[in-house]
């Protein structure tokens, strides 16, 4: 789920916080999320707040540090992350540097499945009303934003699987920032899946899609892209048809979402009230299936890292060396002498979890030991080998 909290934990509409967060609540419980990404946390006190006040003991919250806006055009830190410990564990967060905001990247890994899903979520510059000099400013700063991720998901192995979401603030499928996120020139594109071409803002043909605002539905705002291995089957699947814009059914094109013919509502009405009034957006949601099993093979998830010896060994002049990761990792394979010197570089890059191999080619050394070294970030194990010609 991502959900644009509207400048929490400020008070507003001339009433405390507090008098707005059942409202939150309200919304969140009907839709239930697993993991929830929400924008405009504009306090460090507000992340804790939000985690006691709305979410409650079901969640932990992310250690994400929240910065204030500074004169010299930096937004803040506004992306705030909470999960159900029951279904998943946090592994790593991190913050990717960009304009006008930081990038807020989340890594989890399933309890059941041990698989892995980066979710980053992001808030880029808005648009000024009545300003179209600034606008063109705005529009290139989502477009310097939009560089700054791919830099950072260019660099993941094409089989991650990982989300992008949050309040993009762009207003077309021709904006060179959307343009720079679906470009599949290299691996660490996007995809809307609601396919969505033309100009999102003030359109009654694009009412399905529109999330802002909640009480004058007009504009696309607020997205949830995938990665392509989401699309592929196999891993952790993009459950087809699934997203969601609550409160949208399609037919409140520049009305408030709370009107008695919303056919969200029509059996709660103060579900409508409670949508209306916690945020100015509406909450998205899209499921995703975990452990999905591909049409060729059972997947098979190792428990632990496992090095294994290559075999042959002895051998001349190739050998095939496997090995075992239980999470998405970074690996590094290498090949050593007797000396320490480094003889070449097997593997170097981003690894899904599960059972690799790989083929050394001794044909170009002489006779004699060398060693082969796994490495991750929280693992190291050295073997050794004989070459013999």
């Amino acid at each position: 789920m991502s959900y644009n909290i509207l400048n929490y934990p400020n008070s507003r509409y001339g009433s405390s916080i507090t008098t707005i967060e059942p409202h939150y609540k309200n919304v969140i419980n009907k839709i239930n999320p697993d993991l929830i990404v929400v924008v405009e946390m504009l306090q460090q006190n507000g992340v804790q707040q939000f985690l006691n006040n709305v979410l409650g003991n079901d969640f932990n919250a992310a250690n994400v540090t929240i910065q204030s806006s500074n004169s010299s055009g930096y937004d803040g830190n506004d992306c705030a992350f909470y999960y159900k410990p029951s279904k998943v564990r946090l592994i790593e967060t991190k913050t990717i540097s960009a304009r006008t905001r930081v990038i807020s990247s989340f890594k989890v890994v399933s309890n059941s499945t041990n698989d892995t899903l980066i979710i980053l979520g992001v808030h880029l510059k808005a648009n000024v009303y009545n300003s179209s000099d600034n606008n063109l400013l705005n529009q290139q700063k989502r477009t310097d934003a939009v560089i700054s991720l791919r830099n950072e998901t260019d660099k993941y192995h094409p089989k991650t699987n990982f989300l992008v979401c949050g309040d993009f603030n762009i207003f077309s499928s021709d904006e060179q920032a959307f343009q720079k996120l679906t470009d599949k020139s290299k691996t660490g594109y996007v995809i809307d899946f609601t396919n969505s071409i033309g100009y999102w803002s003030g359109d009654p043909k694009f009412s399905s899609v529109c999330t802002h605002s909640s009480t004058r539905l007009d504009t696309r705002l607020d997205m949830i892209l995938v990665s392509q291995s989401l699309i592929d089957k196999g891993g952790v699947d993009y459950v087809e048809n699934s997203f969601k814009i609550f409160g949208n059914d399609g037919n409140q094109f520049n009305k408030s979402v709370a009107n008695t013919t919303n056919a969200w509502f029509l059996n709660d009405p103060d579900l409508a009230v409670s949508t209306t009034t916690a945020s100015d957006h509406l909450p998205i949601y899209a499921d995703f299936e975990f452990g999905v099993k591909t049409n060729i093979h059972d997947i098979y998830l190792p428990s632990d890292f496992k090095l294994e010896q290559n075999y042959p060994n002895p051998f001349n002049p190739t050998t095939t060396i496997r090995f075992s990761i239980p999470e998405t990792e970074y690996v590094t394979l290498k090949v050593f002498d007797v000396l320490g010197n480094e003889i070449e570089t097997l593997i170097d890059r981003e690894l899904n979890f599960g059972e690799h191999s790989v083929v050394f080619d001794a044909r170009n050394l002489s006779s004699g030991v060398y060693f082969f070294r796994l490495t991750t970030l929280t693992f190291s194990q050295t073997k050794s080998m004989v070459v013999i010609k």
